[in-house]
């Protein structure tokens, strides 16, 4: 099996092909993140090396992040056209797991990236029978709360080997914590494509192939400040009053499909719950489920349109889910039109 793996989640742009786990060709270059210019050179570049083109790769990996938003978002995108063109299977990896890779001792691996102001990017893994085990997921804390979680997970007098740009800047409070730990090299600590073709490798196995979908966990500093500021967002139960409120910008401010008409009949059932975000005193957005025996069924989600991407759709359904185990549903449905990508990406969030 021939693999093409690219990483764009840090300063280094990577190219790696290989053969199963034999490295054909690999260029990791640090580009300063200017990935949008370098990346599809440095592909043509290491199939020119390799005497190879796309339709004799059989496998697409990238690295999903956690990382550069930027550089997350070219590398998934280029992977996905790939796969689009020629359908070849593609998967995903995260960040700390191509680091944790690059660890060949048994024992508990902490891949650790820095993301400023005393907070990191960190994941626990144990490597025992060529088997790269999870222990603690992908997660963005303090150092010192990343230290105490994998502190607690850790058994005593285990090899513990921490890897990443983060074990370096927090060496010292690592060293303090953890007096057995060992350091990765240097070059090690750097995120690299080669890793993240063996860990693609793996999760094909598992797997087979995936919708790739980038790994945030911290948001945009854009994003924190917009939630930051509509943060005093307010739900509460919708009533007439509301509908008569919205009802004439409901075609020119929500979407074409929510009538008054389809909505007042709606309120009116007794078996449906309706739900506002109002912001400032006014209302920015709406969502309803219909209680089907023990089935609650989101019948929308409808944010304005100046108000949309700020984190008030994510309040709505959060309450929504209250909503419903408040009235013993087991279950909740929904439907969402296949080329809705930023209702999907909210389901999938809420591990719909």
């Amino acid at each position: 099996m021939k693999i093409l793996s690219i990483d764009t989640a840090s300063n280094v742009c990577g190219v790696s092909i290989l053969e199963n786990t034999n490295l054909i060709c690999q260029l990791d270059q640090n580009t300063g993140r200017t990935h949008s210019e370098n990346l599809m050179p440095m592909i043509e570049q290491a199939f020119n090396q390799s005497n190879l083109s796309l339709n004799d790769i059989d496998l697409l990996v990238c690295d999903k992040g956690p990382g550069s938003f930027t550089g997350i978002r070219i590398g998934i995108a280029t992977i996905k056209a790939f796969h689009d063109s020629l359908e070849i299977p593609c998967v995903g990896v995260n960040s700390l797991q191509a680091l944790a890779y690059s660890i060949k001792e048994n024992g508990y691996i902490v891949s650790i990236l820095d993301c400023k102001n005393d907070n990191c990017y960190f994941a626990l893994y144990e490597l025992k029978d060529s088997k790269y085990l999870e222990i603690i997921a992908p997660r963005a804390d303090t150092i010192e709360s990343a230290l105490r979680l994998c502190q607690e997970k850790i058994m005593v007098n285990t090899s513990i080997t921490f890897v990443g740009d983060g074990s370096v800047i927090f060496q010292e409070p690592i060293s303090h914590t953890f007096k057995n730990c060992i350091f990765a090299t240097p070059e090690n600590n750097l995120l690299n494509s080669y890793y993240v073709a063996l860990a693609g490798l793996h999760r094909f196995q598992e797997i087979k192939s995936e919708d790739i979908l980038p790994l945030y966990l911290k948001k945009p500093q854009a994003q924190r400040q917009l939630e930051e500021k509509f943060k005093g967002t307010e739900i509460s139960p919708m009533t007439l009053a509301d509908l008569e409120e919205i009802s004439s910008i409901l075609i020119s401010d929500f979407d074409e499909f929510w009538s008054y008409d389809l909505l007042k009949s709606e309120l009116n059932a007794e078996n449906s719950d309706y739900l506002i975000a109002k912001f400032n005193q006014k209302i920015v957005g709406f969502a309803g489920i219909k209680n089907m025996v023990d089935q609650a069924d989101i019948m929308n989600i409808v944010v304005k349109k100046d108000f949309r991407n700020q984190g008030i759709a994510t309040q709505l359904l959060k309450n929504l889910i209250l909503l419903a185990k408040e009235k013993n549903q087991t279950t909740i449905m929904l439907e969402v039109m296949e080329e809705n990508y930023p209702a999907i990406h909210l389901y999938k969030k809420f591990r719909f």
